[in-house]
């Protein structure tokens, strides 16, 4: 072979792999730098809410390390928020499918005071008060179920209304009244401690566990979610939606009943004007949690990190003497930031879809 034709084969032939065009070469590190971006803002898009989490804890144990950053601090906060985590929890599902649940602290309400006035007032036993105020309570969530799916009208809307009558009707039957006395067997479970928390702080966390799991790893929860993103695709699809959608809804007012009873055990009393103090934090750590883990998408562990970021940031203040109405101030913000990030991410998923 001539020298031409040599020189003219070599100018032709692939670069070698480690050479300048290579992976290895000047293209490399601007790829590899993008990637490392989109990493980073992937990480951002799903923990910055925990981070944000960290954060506060952080501040607030610097600044009052004498009550903040405390077991006993600990053993309050996750005692007290029990109820409203596992409240929040079954809110997921409904949230989930595409329905909004606002009668949910009514629920709570209605669900303790039912219990309290059928034990101690009425005298029926501990065991039959429970399942007659367990009953009820789902029996509001079919009547929302009822007008959601069968009637048409706007989720919002209906749980709004039938909120505003559970609250109404939960006062007509206290009689205005906070009603003291509980089984003693529910107060047993309800006040028991292991290794220095309360037993509704372990049910609360396996009933996360639970919701996670059949969210994550049930066919019925993944028809949820796709009822949610699209209910016309899915009913296209075969799916059952109109099942679904009455099946979330009463499953939410079955761990509102839950809560209820909960709380009624741990307290020893019933106030038939509580769920107006469940609305506005449950609302923001359902939606806050959207932002976390799965952003966009309504999730368990999402929600139990969110709960513990609106309690502790509250808590927080509290400790170092804020007003009381700072609590208003930090959940309605927390909630309309939830809301707004929560629209940009979708949109930013829209986006990258296409």
């Amino acid at each position: 072979m001539s020298n031409t034709s040599q020189a003219t084969a070599s100018s032709t032939a692939p670069a070698a792999p480690g050479g300048p065009t290579g992976p290895a070469g000047p293209a490399a590190p601007p790829r590899n730098r993008a990637a490392r971006e989109s990493l980073f803002r992937e990480i951002l898009n799903k923990y910055a809410v925990l981070g944000v989490l960290i954060v506060i804890v952080a501040v607030f144990s610097i600044a009052a390390p004498q009550t903040f950053f405390t077991f006993e601090n600990l053993r309050v906060i996750t005692s007290s928020q029990s109820v409203l985590l596992i409240m929040a929890l079954g809110l997921v599902l409904p949230f989930a499918a595409g329905e909004f649940d606002l009668s949910f602290g009514p629920m709570v309400a209605w669900s303790s005071v039912v219990l309290a006035v059928l034990h101690v007032k009425v005298g029926l036993p501990g065991g039959v008060a429970i399942l007659i105020a367990m009953l009820s309570t789902m029996a509001w969530g079919f009547l929302n179920s009822y007008f959601i799916v069968k009637v048409g009208v706007s989720s919002m809307i209906t749980t709004l209304g039938m909120g505003t009558v559970i609250s109404g009707l939960t006062i007509a039957i206290s009689n205005s009244q906070v009603t003291a006395g509980s089984p003693e067997f529910l107060t047993a479970i309800a006040t028991a401690q292991l290794f220095g928390l309360p037993l509704p702080v372990y049910i609360a966390f396996a009933i996360a566990v639970l919701v996670w799991l059949f969210m994550e790893h049930t066919p019925l929860g993944r028809y949820i979610y796709f009822t949610g993103e699209g209910r016309e695709v899915a009913r296209l699809s075969g799916l059952p939606t109109d099942r679904i959608r009455v099946f979330t809804l009463v499953a939410s007012s079955f761990f509102c009943g839950l809560a209820g009873i909960l709380n009624e055990g741990r307290l020893g009393s019933a106030d038939p004007t509580l769920g107006t103090a469940f609305l506005l934090p449950g609302a923001a750590a359902v939606f806050l949690g959207a932002t976390v883990i799965k952003p966009g998408r309504f999730n368990a562990w999402g929600t139990v990190i969110a709960v513990f970021l609106v309690v502790t940031g509250v808590t927080g203040l509290q400790m170092l003497g804020g007003a009381g109405w700072l609590e208003n101030v930090f959940n309605g913000g927390a909630l309309v930031l939830a809301v707004a990030f929560a629209a940009v991410v979708s949109r930013k998923s829209g986006k990258s879809s296409t």
